[in-house]
């Protein structure tokens, strides 16, 4: 019940938290909208569009050609000069992005009409009206300057009280397939349409309007191409769909995909509208171009980056002031595009590049995406089922997957997913043109995990506090942290492992326990225990219990330790080493007075139960087994060997650089068969040393010859031991001698 109580919480949590952000993403929140934006914005810079042809040329009417010639409204016979030399040029298109909804006060017959009442100025004035002024009028000189070129006018909204109206659109560029009561629910719709003058609208190929899309930011990061006017009854294009439709005869080959010329030869464009009538626009087509929309009709303009703005400038100045040859290297099969540019006149849009723009350039920009077929897509009602899908999946696998892990871990994965989901929306922008949100799918993955991670956390936190109040005292502080940072090691309802286990006894305690008052046992057993447990944690160890003046402890658990065997035996010799500093100390404590003090210690390596064992009031981390009972029994056996540590064959096999001599075989209590038991009396460096080598040879000869009733020759061997060097074993030596002469 704990482990699956342990998997519930964090995913239930989770599923909460996914459940939540996702109702709050399904609301469309501005600042979930803005986010995503953002991020759309941050993939643009990181990867403008390429321009690799130069399909549109931009005439700006900046401040050197108001210098030049003169200042704003500019009388239109200059633009009717304008677009007989770009037509001459060769352009494919000239788009006009400038207003001409009024007639043009500077043309002869107007200008008197604006001069003040006045005497001298009444006889000019008559001597102007008498004459037929109708050839020099500026409109219809524009008109027919029009007439004669590929030329596209602007149009744009208007307000209730502006006046425009919703005029008829020009024939050729009539929107076919939806008609404007289908996409009256779904395009953006004007009140009413300023256009330019009657004779200028019969006498221009065609006619769109310009209106950028814009955010809460100010951002233009889309356009619409289609929109309606007076509540849906009437469809007009954009301006850049004009550009491309009227192009289309034109226009360099080697600047548009073969499919867009090949449409153009074999008959008139038509721009066509694509998607479900009520519901939905999904492209607008135009010369076998299909340029793919949001939901609205809106496309999502991919930007160039900033110095294919300069490469495509061109100032009306120059472009009136060059000769022929120099305006047709200019702009021959290009579309040409006009706008206002200067200071007080520009229309600034901000691109999500971070750049301010003119307006007419985002027209351009538009053009030139839909040649190079490098046109973002997002079509909301296909793409956000994908991104929501995408969500609860990843929730699902995290919330599989979060309870096995370590909140750091968890913490790490969930870190992954979403960098993966920036990272895999970057790349189908990058190789694609894909806009796929994933700020929506991560805040729904960061939502799950943050409230599966909070339980995780709390989980953690318990488990921890266990972990330091269970064995913070007993293990190595290494081994503490290792548990900490994955409590699943801990497997606290009993496993079956291999350990090594530690059992030491002081020799004859009782004994030494009554000549002291209480207070001095327990003064004694602290100073005891202190340095013994110190050593067991040190070694990777965890001390197991307490019992009077004995000590029980176990290597390989509750982690794992790959040397546990070699561990144990070294902890073991450090504490014959730190007994003796206490037996030091000791002598010199006169309030104090203990005799020497001497341990056993055994040592054995098998398979053990451990686990938490006790009763349902009090549980404590511990071993079971019959390795146990012979680790104890081999302890007992130093008390008749009188030997400092014995350890089990099974131990001396996994520690054989050790120094370590045979004792012979035991039967310990509670088994039937004989056991070999092995003292050991140092580490590698005793172990490679010539004099131990000696040692072991005739101690082990000694041992041997007293097994075969030989006593005399195992007292000589043990009296060549003895001259070695005793290692440890003065009162083996002592004892077996003993035994051997008294034979």
């Amino acid at each position: 019940m704990a482990s699956r109580r342990n998997f519930l919480g964090p995913r239930v949590a989770g599923a909460i938290g996914a459940a939540l952000a996702l109702a709050v993403v399904l609301q469309q929140p501005g600042l979930i909208d803005s986010a995503r934006d953002r991020v759309f914005d941050q993939f643009q810079r990181l990867a403008p569009r390429v321009n690799e042809a130069a399909p549109v040329k931009v005439i700006e009417i900046d401040d050197a050609a108001l210098e030049r010639y003169g200042q704003w409204p500019w009388p239109r016979h200059l633009f009717a000069t304008m677009v007989d030399r770009l037509n001459e040029a060769g352009a494919a298109a000239i788009v006009l992005d400038v207003i001409f909804a009024e007639p043009d006060r500077t043309s002869p017959a107007n200008v008197s009409r604006n001069w003040p009442d006045a005497p001298p100025l009444e006889s000019i004035a008559g001597e102007l009206m008498a004459g037929d002024l109708s050839p020099l009028d500026h409109d219809r000189m524009f008109a027919g300057a029009l007439a004669r070129a590929p030329s596209v006018l602007h149009m744009t909204s208007g307000g209730a009280t502006s006046g425009g109206g919703c005029p008829e659109p020009l024939a050729a560029s009539r929107v076919q397939g939806m008609d404007a009561a289908g996409l009256a629910q779904v395009a953006p719709s004007f009140r009413s349409v300023i256009a330019a003058l009657p004779a200028l609208r019969e006498a221009a190929r065609g006619e769109g309007f310009a209106r950028a899309g814009l955010s809460g930011d100010a951002v233009v990061r889309s356009a619409p191409l289609i929109a309606l006017a007076c509540d849906g009854k009437q469809l007009y294009p954009s301006l850049a769909v004009e550009a491309l439709r009227v192009a289309a005869p034109r226009l360099d080959p080697s600047l548009a995909p073969a499919a867009y010329a090949k449409r153009a030869s074999e008959s008139a464009c038509r721009t066509h509208v694509t998607g479900v009538a009520g519901k939905s626009v999904s492209g607008v087509h135009v010369c076998g171009l299909r340029l793919p929309t949001a939901a609205d009709g809106r496309i999502w303009i991919h930007y160039s980056a900033r110095d294919a703005v300069s490469k495509r400038r061109l100032s009306a100045a120059d472009a009136m002031g060059m000769d022929a040859d120099a305006l047709a290297k200019e702009v021959r099969g290009r579309i040409v595009m006009v706008g206002a540019t200067a200071e007080g006149l520009r229309d600034v849009v901000v691109t999500p590049l971070g750049d301010e723009r003119p307006g007419v350039h985002v027209h351009a920009e538009i053009i030139e995406q839909a040649l190079s077929g490098k046109t973002l897509f997002r079509a909301w009602d296909l793409m956000r089922p994908v991104e929501i899908g995408t969500a609860l999946f990843f929730c699902l696998v995290l919330l599989l997957l979060l309870p096995r892990l370590s909140a750091t871990l968890g913490f790490a994965v969930s870190l992954v997913v979403v960098g993966g989901m920036f990272g895999g929306a970057f790349y189908a922008f990058k190789a694609e043109r894909l806009l796929i949100d994933p700020v929506t799918p991560s805040l729904v993955v960061a939502a799950s995990f943050l409230s599966a991670f909070v339980v995780m956390f709390q989980q953690e936190q318990i488990a921890r506090r266990f972990i330091r109040g269970a064995f913070g005292k007993f293990l190595s502080p290494l081994i503490i942290d290792r548990l900490e940072r994955d409590p699943s090691l801990l497997n606290l309802e009993g496993e079956e492992r291999e350990i090594t286990a530690f059992f030491s006894d002081i020799r004859g305690f009782t004994t030494i326990s009554e000549n002291l008052a209480p207070q001095q046992v327990t003064v004694l057993l602290n100073q005891y225990f202190t340095p013994m447990t110190r050593i067991v944690t040190e070694h990777k160890g965890l001390v197991d219990k307490y019992m009077g003046d004995g000590l029980a402890a176990m290597w390989n658990a509750p982690v794992d330790i790959d040397d546990h065997p070699a561990q144990a035996c070294r902890a073991s010799l450090a504490m014959l080493d730190a007994l003796a500093k206490l037996n030091a100390g000791w002598r010199a404590d006169k309030a104090l007075v203990v005799p020497e003090i001497r341990i056993g210690i055994g040592l054995h390596t098998a398979v053990a139960r451990v686990g938490n064992f006790g009763s349902q009031d009090r549980l404590q981390y511990s071993m079971l087994g019959d390795m146990v009972n012979l680790a104890s029994r081999l302890e007992e056996a130093t008390k008749e060997f009188q030997a400092p540590i014995i350890i089990s064959a099974d131990t001396m096999a996994r520690v054989p650089a050790f120094a370590v001599v045979g004792l012979g075989e035991v039967t310990v209590k509670g088994r039937h068969d004989a056991t070999a038991i092995y003292a050991l009396v140092g580490d590698e460096q005793v172990a490679a040393s010539a004099a131990f080598r000696s040692f072991r040879s005739n101690f082990e000869a000694g041992v041997a010859a007293m097994g075969e009733g030989r006593r005399e020759a195992a007292l000589d061997s043990f009296r060549a031991a003895r001259a070695s060097g005793a290692y440890r074993l003065g009162d083996t030596l002592d004892m077996l001698e003993s035994k051997a002469g008294g034979a």
